[in-house]
Order: structure tokens, then sequence, then C-alpha cells
């Protein structure tokens, strides 16, 4: 389940976000809100969240203040940042940070819905990439035991120290 912190000081638009969205349809849960960047990063320490929608003019620490700070001690974060500014410059910024869309307010239900599937899909298939690589990982890891094993049993077997029918003991005193 992808796990949401909603980050914005304007707390209709926050409200409006947690309750507008039927997230465990969606397979989502909001874990946690903020009202600032400075509670936003204690949020990510705490909730541990997979993707973070944040203002981008808050007190305290902004939201691009936010996603570097929290990309620094989390850098799988996914963000999607609100914003009435359509300044290039706040864009070109959070393109740098990676973040995965950035709507305008006031806020289409349809297009944060849309937005919220494309980015619980990314998160999906990541997860699905990690959990694959975890598995040939403990494959080799298997693998590489059996192999040493055999190579310990035919040098031991090969060097015609120890005769195929010898017990443990015997090959622990040799």
């Amino acid at each position: 389940m992808l796990k949401v912190l909603v980050v914005d000081d304007e707390s209709v638009v926050r409200r409006g976000i947690v309750l507008g969205v039927d997230w465990a349809s969606m397979g989502c849960v909001v874990v946690g809100e903020a009202t600032n960047g400075e509670e936003g990063i204690a949020a990510v320490e705490r909730y541990n969240p997979n993707l973070i929608i944040t203002d981008i003019r808050m007190p305290g620490y902004d939201g691009l203040e936010l996603i570097s700070r929290a990309k620094a001690a989390k850098p799988d974060l996914d963000f999607i940042i609100v914003s009435g500014y359509r300044h290039f410059e706040y864009a070109q910024s959070a393109i740098k940070y990676g973040v995965s869309d950035y709507l305008l307010k006031p806020i289409k239900k349809a297009d944060l819905i849309e937005t919220l599937l494309r980015t619980r899909e990314k998160y999906l298939r990541r997860t699905e990439q990690l959990t694959s690589a975890e598995q040939l990982k403990m494959t080799i890891q298997s693998d590489i035991d059996k192999l040493r094993a055999g190579l310990f049993a035919n040098l031991l077997l090969q060097g015609g120290a120890v005769s195929p029918d010898a017990d443990i003991a015997r090959i622990n005193a040799d």
C-alpha cells in the first residue's frame, strides 16, 4: 500500500486532498499531514511515506526545501507539487528534484486521481523490481554456498586425504 503524506499550509486545500479522494480504493493510505516544510520533515521520519503531496510556498521550509531534505533522508520518495504559482522557475526546480507531477490550484479531482494512479504504478514497478532483485540475490547466495561446500568436499576427497566412507570425527582429526 502506498503511504501518502500531505503537506500544505492552507488547511482547506490540505483537508480537500485528504478527504476528497477514496484512498483505499486506489491502494493508498494517508499516513499524516503537515502544515509546513519543517513539520513535513518530522512527518517523513515519523511515518516513512512513499509519496509526499506538497505545496511549493509555505512558511518555514518551502516545498522545494522540503523535497531536497526529504530526498536526502529517503532518496526513493515520490513527490507531487500542488501550487497556485505558474512560474516556470518553480516547475523547473521541481523537475530537477525528480518530482512526479506539478498540479496547479485549484486542484481538479480528476487530475489528482490520474496523477496518483500514475505515481502508484511507478511505485509498484519499483517495488516489484526490488523484490526480484532480492530474490536473485538470495538465489545467488544459495548457489555460492552450495558451490563452496562442493569445492571443499571435492578437495578433501580428490586429494586422497579422506576416504569417501570416513566419519566426521576422523575428518576433523585429520
